[in-house]
């Protein structure tokens, strides 16, 4: 497969050659940052993934946005080698093909649409399983549903990245003046293409993610302030059930003359219903926190999409970006109340002590005894 199989995608005859807006100092040093970031991209999500392979305790709905969010960062990391070799190329692609670096832009900006789309579809799932019936909650994430939505957070980032080029506007392959594998700037409609891809991949996601935990904590606070306010109405009960904004319950018994039993239980019942679990107000919490740490990673690189004038911070800002494929994983491994088990027990090796071990699992540990 030779370049000219690829005329809309990689078209560099309509465009000057460019010399590099960084010095080679630079770049090289960049080149070190961006191998770091591969080897952990890729060992990280792939524990992430391996660790729903392994445990079926974490095959949870939310759960398969994680792992979505996974692949997509390891979809990214694996375009990180191609791209350090044109991070050291001067004036052309040092290759034969430029198939490679085509390749690269692909994984790159898919696998960053679809990460950012992912993000959104959590804070959807966290929005509506905190404040939704369960009945609904069922409704809306059937197993049918489920594949739909994360099949759209790969659809919108392959249109918004193929139609521009398709329809004449900018290119992708080895960019001269960044030295990377991403749109061509010295395209003439290479502008066009970077807005596009600002508009289409950052601001609807950015706005469904801001929306979600926005209504996710007036929610939380109306909620426990309710519970407060039922608390000091109430002189005496029998039991009483009280979870405070960490989510952790505790118990207590009070003495009253003349309330039955039966009343006493339904009360637990309903207070039971209401309370928000410790486990799900951490993971939000933790989800809640991998979004804002990818916001500022994510955020220098589309501004400078966005703004022409900023385009030599380009490469700087990508740099940045980069560090999402990696950091997740570090996130879930110290945060996360249940994937930081299941990933120390992977790492150590002691894969007997993984919880609801799935059929495979249990298949190697027994092969491995045999």
């Amino acid at each position: 497969m030779d370049n000219n199989s690829l005329p809309q995608i990689n078209d560099t005859t309509k465009a000057p050659v460019y010399s590099s807006l960084y010095p080679y100092e630079a770049r090289a040093a960049l080149v070190g940052v961006w191998i770091l970031t591969c080897i952990l991209g890729l060992v990280g999500n792939s524990l992430v993934i391996w660790s729903v392979i392994l445990s079926k305790k974490l095959r949870t709905v939310t759960n398969a946005f994680v792992v979505n969010l996974s692949v997509a960062d390891f979809w990214t990391s694996l375009s990180y080698p191609w791209i350090c070799v044109a991070l050291v190329s001067n004036e052309s692609w040092p290759l034969e093909s430029e198939v490679p670096c085509v390749i690269a832009a692909i994984q790159l900006y898919t696998g960053l649409g679809a990460s950012i789309y992912s993000l959104a579809s959590i804070a959807l799932n966290r929005v509506v399983l905190v404040t939704q019936t369960t009945n609904t909650y069922s409704w809306w994430y059937t197993p049918g549903k489920v594949v739909v939505m994360i099949s759209l957070t790969w659809v919108i980032p392959c249109i918004v990245f193929f139609l521009p080029p398709i329809l004449g506007i900018g290119s992708i392959g080895y960019d001269p003046q960044d030295n990377t594998c991403s749109d061509q700037d010295g395209h003439p409609r290479g502008p066009e293409y970077n807005l596009a891809q600002s508009v289409g991949l950052f601001p609807v996601p950015m706005l469904i993610i801001i929306c979600c935990y926005t209504a996710l904590y007036i929610h939380l606070k109306r909620h426990f302030r309710k519970q407060k306010k039922s608390r000091s109405c109430k002189n005496s009960q029998s039991i009483s059930t009280v979870v405070g904004l960490d989510g952790e319950t505790s118990t207590g018994f009070n003495v009253a003359t003349g309330e039955s039993s039966v009343t006493n239980a339904e009360h637990v019942a309903k207070k039971a219903r209401q309370a928000i679990s410790r486990q799900q107000l951490a993971i939000t919490k933790n989800l809640f926190l991998v979004f804002c740490i990818f916001t500022l990673l994510l955020s220098p690189y589309f501004i400078s999409l966005a703004i022409p004038s900023s385009r030599k911070f380009a490469l700087y800002g990508v740099t940045i970006t980069v560090f999402n494929s990696c950091v997740n994983p570090i996130i879930y491994a110290v945060n996360h109340p249940q994937f930081k088990v299941v990933m120390r027990q992977i790492v150590k090796c002691r894969y007997s002590e993984i919880q609801e071990p799935s059929d495979l699992l249990k298949l190697l540990l027994l092969l491995r005894k045999n």
